[in-house]
């Protein structure tokens, strides 16, 4: 609720009140304190919270580091999730790639394509990419109006083991079906109206009109630079505090 209405000196101090219940052998209470003080720009708080993690356990679950790297990759700290990764990398139990895709995420998002490139490289070598991790390097191809490659990574997202349930995000395949127009590339667009039939979107009302949504504000920011205010961040704060406070 205090993150919600923007009291985070009061969230703040939930959260070290919070620090002084934990008891046992649980290691979830330190995966919600370290995302939600990396929510509230805490860097130090989320160093200290994973430096007493791992002084407490000597072995730490992917879910863990998936915690603290979120968490710094939100905070901008980008050196010091890559050194986490590399930590991760030397002790880990299995290959996530849901924690690599962390890391190519923020390369994308920064418009550095060809570090995130680089690192994909790497994790061909290291683990296997998910259907995700597809998807946001075609983010980064359709940044750079690369139709052809970022309809290649939809195709490779589709065949990715895991991918029964992965559907594009409608703002990823709205962004690709406007550049197609606007390219005149009209096979590629077929191209793409194909993948969304074989994976049942076409035929999904709601998801086709959040497509259309999206395409309606990417409109409205190119008119008038604004967009729909989104709560969704808030909203996962509060279900972090929610099972936060139920864990413990």
């Amino acid at each position: 609720m205090y993150i919600k209405l923007g009291l985070f000196e009061k969230a703040e101090d939930c959260l070290k009140k919070v620090e002084g219940r934990i008891i046992g052998r649980d290691r979830i209470p330190y995966h919600y304190l370290i995302s939600l003080y990396g929510n509230l720009g805490k860097k130090e708080d989320v160093y200290r919270i994973w430096n007493t993690y791992k002084s407490n356990f000597p072995k730490i679950p992917n879910l863990g580091f998936h915690a603290v790297i979120s968490s710094l990759v939100r905070l901008g700290d980008i050196k010091g999730a890559e050194r986490i990764y590399e930590e991760w990398l030397s002790v880990k139990f299995a290959y996530d790639p849901r924690i690599a895709n962390l890391l190519i995420g923020y390369y994308v998002k920064e418009g550095f394509l060809d570090k995130a490139d680089e690192f994909f490289q790497r994790m061909i070598v290291e683990g296997k990419p998910n259907s995700s991790t597809w998807e946001i390097l075609a983010e980064g191809y359709i940044g750079e109006k690369r139709i052809s490659d970022a309809l290649a990574c939809f195709n490779e997202a589709v065949m990715a083991e895991g991918s029964k349930h992965w559907r594009p995000k409608p703002v990823n395949v709205s962004a690709l079906l406007g550049l197609c127009e606007e390219e005149g590339d009209f096979k590629s667009k077929e191209a793409l109206v194909g993948l969304l039939r074989e994976k049942g979107c076409a035929e999904d009302e709601a998801y086709m009109y959040s497509v259309r949504r999206c395409n309606e504000n990417h409109k409205r920011v190119m008119e008038n630079g604004t967009l729909d205010y989104d709560q969704n961040d808030h909203e996962d704060n509060e279900v972090l505090f929610d099972q936060l406070q139920g864990s413990l």
